[in-house]
């Protein structure tokens, strides 16, 4: 009785330790730092390009002078393109969170989604350059997209 017990626990703590944790380290400061809402003033591009696919769905340049609104209690937030062009005039919701290596992850939600159920997203690296600007960047087909950020808002409570 006393072997088995002893091998029980010793199974028990071999299951624990080897087990993988889905919870991501999280970056709550920047996270605070980031709520509130800002405008996208402007994308650049390491060298000249014609048309990158921002999620997939949007020309880079819609985004251009979108309004962000980032919640971080709940890690939620939108945004709202402006249209013209060939640019839709649309609000999307999405879920966000910046891990510890500074990289912001951003999932789109559509109508009906649950932020647990979306398994794809974007990853930035996020940079704060002040109180009241900051940048992502990533990288497609080798080429750095850059999304520059102005502060319109605070998200803070009162």
């Amino acid at each position: 009785m006393k072997k088995l017990m002893i091998l029980g626990i010793l199974s028990m703590f071999i299951f624990y330790s080897c087990s993988t944790s889905n919870s991501v380290a999280l970056d709550r400061s920047s996270q605070r730092d980031v709520r509130g809402t800002w405008n996208l003033d402007r994308v650049s591009y390491s060298e000249n390009m014609v048309k990158v696919k921002a999620f997939d769905e949007y020309d880079a340049q819609c985004l251009k002078n979108s309004v962000w609104y980032f919640i971080a209690n709940n890690n939620k937030g939108n945004f709202t393109l402006q249209g013209g062009n060939t640019c839709p005039a649309l609000t999307q919701n999405f879920t966000w969170y910046i891990d510890k290596q500074n990289m912001l992850v951003l999932k789109l939600l559509n109508e009906g989604d649950r932020a647990r159920k979306v398994t794809t997203g974007t990853t930035y690296l996020y940079e704060i350059l002040s109180e009241n600007e900051f940048k992502l960047s990533q990288v497609i087909s080798g080429v750095t997209i850059t999304y520059h950020f102005s502060k319109l808002a605070s998200g803070k409570l009162k």
